[in-house]
């Protein structure tokens, strides 16, 4: 697809304001689920590696599989709902580790946590994002370390009423 179709159908690349950056891209996921409700709608191979890009009235999907990219406009009429689901994270620090030292000082879990010594310390599970469609149902994976990153990007879309975001409990 080209950039011009891109355009006419989601606009253009959302603007990047450098008073206050948003993200206007997201880290990337892989594939997990594809169902298309139309037959002669693009297809894609599960496990691509894919992004989502901000435009101006929508997002677009960007897929890569063995080298073969694809591009699917998604207008933001189109979107029923976006689920974002944090991973099950599990803080388990030994004492007197940099973790436990740098919470008991009351630091951030999400800075500590890069502190740990063992990889029994913390853990925390993949996350998952469902997005449904008009045309389209998907289901992505990625890395659960990248959760708050992409809540943001997902919240900065401003789809409010179409965005669920669901946090598994801490052990």
């Amino acid at each position: 697809m080209t950039e011009q179709a891109i355009i006419k159908q989601i606009g253009k690349p959302a603007e990047i304001d450098f008073r206050k950056p948003k993200a206007i891209g997201s880290a990337g996921f892989y594939l997990k689920s594809f169902k298309a409700k139309n037959p002669e709608s693009e297809n894609l191979k599960l496990d691509s590696k894919c992004n989502f890009e901000k435009r101006t009235n929508g997002i677009l999907l960007r897929a890569n599989y063995s080298n073969k990219l694809t591009a699917i406009p998604i207008p933001k009429e189109s979107i029923i709902g976006i689920t974002i689901t944090r991973g099950k994270e599990t803080i388990d620090p030994f004492f007197v580790s940099p973790m436990w030292i740098l919470l008991k000082l009351g630091v951030s879990k999400l800075y500590a946590r890069y502190f740990k010594i063992l990889i029994s310390e913390y853990s925390i599970d993949q996350m998952e994002l469902n997005l449904k469609t008009a045309e389209y149902e998907m289901d992505f994976i990625a890395n659960g370390y990248l959760f708050e990153r992409q809540q943001s990007f997902f919240e900065n879309l401003n789809y409010e009423n179409k965005l669920k975001t669901i946090i598994k409990a801490s052990t």
